[in-house]
């Protein structure tokens, strides 16, 4: 596919037809860090470079800390607003200290494939052997162990390795680095394209808070009305990128400049299918978590999701009618 050319005064033209509310205070910076480039990043691209962060007050600053447990210690020690991470790496954080809660979700299913590296095609091809994860007690690590069990694999059995974020996986797994990692999208696409041995697929859909935007539960006390803005401009660039695709997948290519076009359209395809279009957090999801995970060998202090969970600003835009006005703005139902 040939991607169309929508300079970015079009996606702003699209942003005032829209009816986003134009701020004409200073905006204010909000740094949001990602744990590395892959498909759930594509709300913060598109609405960035479209204008609608803008639009809605907020000078957005996105940040890649290679690892979502590596952010969320930046969010404790208020070097980044906000972080873009799954619940794993919130009950590990909590578990230890942190007093952190999702509060939108980019992804309620899994969405990670285990792929090996050549030549590994089996667990007693992987026994004794490198498998690599961004950071100790992050998502990919939650489903490198979930992979392990659904293979007959203990963790013992193998050297789980922290590697860096998905794109340096998919590297560190093509050189041989490592032997097996758990990849999204756009790796996981580029890995099956790549013909690397696909070991489990965890690509389903079970219920699971694969990704979500969270912050450090003082700082949304004392910047609340600041961190329902930031939700008011995420949920409509997330109506953004659906209502046109080709700009959805223009905003992918341009940050994920290594990959075809048929990578991209993968992974748009996986955003569409994945994303929850009010960004509400899976209270299922969670519960299945904090259920399944202890069995995986995570520390899970509190089985309370309301510990983790605060779901109240979400319910907030919905009840004053935000979420129905930017449904009916940008026609996706």
């Amino acid at each position: 596919m040939q991607f169309a050319r929508i300079g970015a005064g079009v996606m702003l033209l699209a942003v005032a037809l829209a009816g986003a509310p134009l701020s004409a205070a200073e905006p204010v910076p909000f740094k949001i860090g990602i744990a590395a480039p892959t498909v759930n990043m594509l709300p913060l691209w598109i609405g960035k470079s479209s204008g609608v962060f803008a639009a809605h007050g907020i000078n957005l600053e996105i940040v890649n800390t290679d690892g979502g447990s590596r952010g969320l210690a930046e969010v404790g020690q208020g070097k980044l607003q906000a972080m873009t991470v799954g619940l794993s790496a919130v009950i590990d954080a909590n578990g230890k200290g942190g007093d952190y809660r999702l509060i939108a979700s980019g992804a309620n299913t899994m969405s990670f494939r285990f792929f090996g590296a050549n030549r590994v095609i089996n667990a007693d091809d992987l026994r004794g052997k490198k498998v690599g994860v961004s950071a100790f007690g992050s998502e990919s690590d939650s489903a490198a162990l979930l992979a392990l069990k659904q293979m007959g694999l203990a963790r013992s059995e193998v050297t789980v390795v922290e590697s860096g974020g998905t794109l340096k996986r998919l590297q560190a797994l093509k050189s041989g680095a490592i032997s097996a990692t758990a990849l999204n999208e756009p790796a996981d696409s580029q890995a099956e394209h790549d013909k690397l041995p696909l070991l489990m697929d965890l690509k389903v859909n079970q219920p699971w808070i694969f990704t979500a935007i969270v912050v450090d539960r003082k700082y949304l006390q004392s910047h609340r009305e600041q961190v329902k803005e930031f939700l008011r401009a995420y949920i409509e660039s997330v109506y953004l990128a659906l209502s046109n695709p080709q700009a959805g997948m223009l905003a992918l290519a341009k940050e994920l400049k290594d990959f075809p076009p048929e990578v991209i359209e993968a992974t748009y395809a996986d955003f569409k299918t994945r994303v929850p279009r009010d960004a509400a957090l899976s209270r299922e999801g969670a519960e299945t978590m904090l259920r399944e995970l202890p069995g995986l060998g995570v520390a899970v202090k509190s089985k309370n999701v309301a510990d983790y969970v605060d779901s109240s600003l979400i319910d907030e835009l919905r009840s004053d009618g935000f979420l129905e006005s930017v449904t009916k703005r940008y026609r996706v139902y």
